[in-house]
């Protein structure tokens, strides 16, 4: 050992190296590789960092011509400096306060006091996480996209703290928003939230086979992204009937539930699979009783969670198990829910009540009598109950011939034509002060506004389909605008589906009643059908180029048997029989399709066998 160190140190000598500067060399090494696997040498390209540069420099001067303590110069420089990557002392603490204080978190008191980018980011991320319910949630998540914009924040943060808020965008419905930042980030490409991002705008594009391709690529992505994708999938092989695609996919939803994941859609997608695609009883018994055990935080997901079971349960006739979840729900609204919340589960429960024939006319009647505290509540309690209202005693006239006491229908149908005014004005108010790139609210309240104008018309066919066609044009434009293919074609199919359906049903009823044939409503409704009729045909025509631009892939059978059955009622038999032969092809089992679908299956098969 001691002739190998003299060797060395002979060497050395030779070649004129001293100790220090093999050591000094050594660390030049060692610094360049950290340089190099830190990316250290990308910081010096990023303003935040020159901009604390140009800051620590003019301290430096400062202190130099003032003749200031060094220290305190130092002190100070470096505090500019990590705050670069970490908050202020203040800040620090500040956070923690807000952890233990939801109360001033949620009203951002004393956030002017944050100041650096870590602090605001950091802010935000618990601001997020502390938010209780979907809406709230996406109202505060898409504050900090639009804020985080203007920041200039490192990769690393992009990372931690923008891509797992950016799918919000697609979430509310602007996917056109959400496509243009993914291209902006396309940096990020190999990442896993970006990789589950690209599977979210196949899904929008109906393109199936890139969805898995690109699942294919991010088997390390988060949980959450990879459910969404995951999910989709389901509902793409759902729709084209393929069964063992189908049981894959649940192998992998089935660990997620094993993780201790609560996600409606999962549950759901288990029990369609378990209960009507393959019958497995047994299976989903024993899921229906897992589910009743589930006690979610937020309440909406809870009702969503225990729908799952219920609908389970009523398909199967478990009548016991139904009263016991109607009660069940009723006790734990009152419990878990307050103001508007509750009422609208109130008023909800009503008809529940009554499709299942349980209670439902004491609990409807005691309602009816209250009606006046649901009414002044608003829209969106007081349009639901008028929505639910006429939805009930329709159905019960109907299907049970009973009607309500004549005095207390009139008083409620006068206080409801008071309100619906009301509600429609503040609706479009509503509607007026919503962020365009909000797509699946401005639906949903649209959708409201129709319900309370469906209730006004009567018998009235014209105002009726104005009103209709107001309404289905303004959607199918906000989704043309928010680049969203798939509610785009799905409110196309619906608005062509509501003008030929009351179209037929108007004819059914010439024929059967001449009389009612000859009456001015009647005859009104003749003068502007061709005009429906046209604008009917234009939208299957954009229905077909939607198809066509899929090369009519087997998941669009759905909306192909719909357009072989528009045909059929535009009584345009080799446009209906070209579509139902594709349907055909497909080689779909049309009884894993619900009730209605195989309905328009059948009408559409006999209108084509005939010569």
């Amino acid at each position: 050992m001691e002739q190998i160190i003299n060797h060395i140190q002979d060497i050395l000598k030779s070649n004129n190296v001293t100790v220090l500067g093999l050591l000094w060399s050594a660390f030049i090494f060692i610094l360049g590789i950290i340089c190099a696997e830190c990316r250290i040498e990308e910081w010096f390209h990023h303003r935040r960092i020159w901009k604390r540069l140009a800051v620590c420099l003019a301290i430096l001067i400062v202190a130099i011509a003032l003749n200031w303590h060094v220290i305190a110069a130092g002190i100070f420089t470096f505090l500019v400096i990590i705050s670069t990557f970490l908050p202020l002392p203040h800040e620090a603490l500040l956070l923690l306060y807000y952890k233990t204080h939801e109360d001033a978190l949620e009203k951002e008191r004393y956030r002017c006091w944050l100041v650096t980018t870590t602090a605001l980011l950091r802010f935000n991320e618990l601001k997020i996480s502390k938010c209780r319910g979907m809406t709230k949630r996406q109202d505060v998540q898409i504050a900090f996209i639009d804020e985080a914009k203007k920041w200039d924040l490192f990769d690393r943060e992009y990372i931690k703290y923008y891509l797992p808020n950016l799918d919000v965008l697609f979430r509310i419905g602007a996917i056109k928003a959400f496509e243009n930042e993914c291209s902006k980030l396309s940096r990020f490409d190999k990442t896993g939230y970006m990789l589950s991002f690209k599977t979210y705008l196949a899904h929008n594009n109906f393109d199936y086979e890139k969805m898995e391709e690109l699942e294919s690529k991010c088997p390390d992505t988060d949980d959450e992204s990879r459910l969404v994708s995951l999910i989709n999938k389901f509902c793409a092989y759902e729709a084209s009937g393929e069964k063992e695609k189908m049981k894959v996919v649940i192998s992998k939803l089935l660990d997620f539930k094993r993780k201790g994941i609560i996600n409606i859609e999962l549950y759901r997608d288990l029990m369609i699979y378990y209960d009507e695609i393959i019958a497995d009883k047994k299976t989903a018994d024993i899921l229906a009783q897992e589910i009743e055990q589930l006690n979610p935080v937020n309440f909406d997901d809870y009702l969503n969670l225990i729908d799952i079971a219920f609908m389970y349960y009523r398909r199967n006739n478990y009548q016991q198990k139904i009263n016991s979840l109607i009660e069940r729900i009723i006790a734990e609204n009152k419990k878990r829910q307050q103001g508007d919340e509750q009422m609208i589960t109130q008023i909800k429960l009503m008809y529940v009540m009554f499709d299942n024939g349980y209670r439902w006319q004491e609990y409807s009647v005691g309602l009816f009598l209250n009606r006046t505290n649901f009414l002044n509540r608003g829209y969106r309690v007081g349009a639901v109950f008028i929505q639910e209202t006429y939805r009930l005693l329709r159905d019960v006239n109907f299907l049970n011939n009973q009607s309500l006491n004549n005095q207390l229908q009139d008083e409620m149908f006068a206080d409801f034509d008071r309100y619906t005014k009301r509600y429609i004005s503040e609706i479009e108010s509503d509607i007026a002060g919503l962020d365009d790139r909000f797509l699946y609210r401005k639906r949903n309240l649209l959708m409201l506004k129709q319900e309370l104008l469906k209730n006004k018309v009567g018998d009235d066919f014209v105002l009726l389909r104005k009103n209709n066609d107001e309404i289905f044009d303004r959607l199918i434009e906000m989704c043309r605008h928010n680049g969203d293919k798939r509610e785009m074609l799905h409110f196309l199919v619906v608005h062509a589906d509501d003008i030929l359906t009351i179209d037929n049903q108007i004819r059914e009823s010439g024929k059967d009643d001449v009389g009612y044939a000859n009456t001015m409503l009647q005859k009104d409704y003749d003068n502007h059908r061709m005009a429906y009729i046209n604008k009917a045909e234009n939208l299957v025509c954009e229905i077909v180029n939607m198809l066509y631009l899929r090369k009519y892939d087997k998941s669009l059978a759905y909306y192909v048997i719909y357009t072989a059955y528009f045909y059929m009622l535009l009584e345009n038999r080799q446009r209906s029989l070209f579509f139902f032969t594709m349907f055909e092809k497909y080689d779909i089992d049309i009884k894993n399709w619900t009730m209605p679908i195989q309905q328009i299956y059948h009408k559409v098969r006999k209108y084509n066998s005939k010569e």
